[in-house]
Formats: structure tokens, C-alpha cells, sequence
């Protein structure tokens, strides 16, 4: 199966970069989310996730990231979501520095998802997937 094969089942939504069209994004996820029945829990966990990266694409994809997509898909064993920017790409740093408030996004898509992955672009770009188990 290629990538484009893979993308075939994905519904998608383009938007721009910004923190403004977070709403956006979480209306998004959580419509299709509910339209597959996951419990009203998981979809606000998969909400807060998507949250989370989205937020961290705007802000660590450098300048070079006009467009936002966000991508979900379900397969008969988990419902995902991918958020993929054109940027460039930065690994996510761990442990979180104790005397600096941010940096809880990486830790709490951990924390609320079944399966987190990063995948860089050999052109540039990160893509976030978020999984939820179905059937829990």
C-alpha cells in the first residue's frame, strides 16, 4: 500500500496556520469523531490531543508552513487523526524543563491517546498521528 493509497479513506481539512482556526480543527475532529460513534470521553480526549499538535505545528514548524492539514481516518481497529505541516522539521524534546510552564502538549497527547507517532518528510514537514483505540 503507498501513501496515496493510504490517504484514500481520509477526510481532510485545509486551513491555515494560525491559532484562530483551532476552533476550526476541534469542531472538525469532534464531528467526525462522534459521526463514528467513539464515546463522547474519547472524542473529547481526541479533541484536546488534536489541540495539542495542531497548536504545536503553528508554533515549532518554523515560518515555512502556510497550511495546516488535518486528516481522519478510521479502520476497523482505530480512528485517527493526522495533522501535517510543510514545515520544517524540529524532533519533540523531552523531559519538560521543571522551571518552564510550557511544553505539556507532547506529554498529554501521550497521556489521553492510545497511539502517538511523529513522522518527518524527506521534503520538509512533520505529520502528527493520534490514535484512539475502538472498541474500549
Amino acid at each position: 500500500m503507498t501513501l496515496e493509497d493510504e490517504r484514500v479513506g481520509c477526510r481532510r481539512l485545509k486551513v491555515k496556520a494560525e491559532t484562530a482556526k483551532l476552533a476550526e480543527v476541534r469542531d472538525f475532529v469532534g464531528q467526525v469523531a462522534t459521526e463514528a460513534a467513539l464515546h463522547p470521553e474519547r472524542v473529547f480526549d481526541l479533541k484536546v490531543a488534536t489541540s495539542e499538535a495542531f497548536a504545536n505545528a503553528v508554533e515549532h514548524a518554523c515560518s515555512s508552513a502556510e497550511e495546516l492539514e488535518v486528516c481522519t481516518r478510521v479502520s476497523p481497529r482505530l480512528f485517527m487523526v493526522e495533522i501535517t505541516d510543510s514545515g520544517c522539521f524540529r524532533p519533540p524534546t523531552l523531559p519538560r524543563q521543571p522551571d518552564h510552564p510550557r511544553g505539556l502538549g507532547l506529554p498529554l497527547m501521550v497521556a489521553l491517546m492510545d497511539e502517538v507517532s511523529f513522522t518527518r518528510a524527506p521534503s520538509g514537514g512533520t505529520t502528527v498521528r493520534l490514535a484512539v483505540l475502538l472498541g474500549t
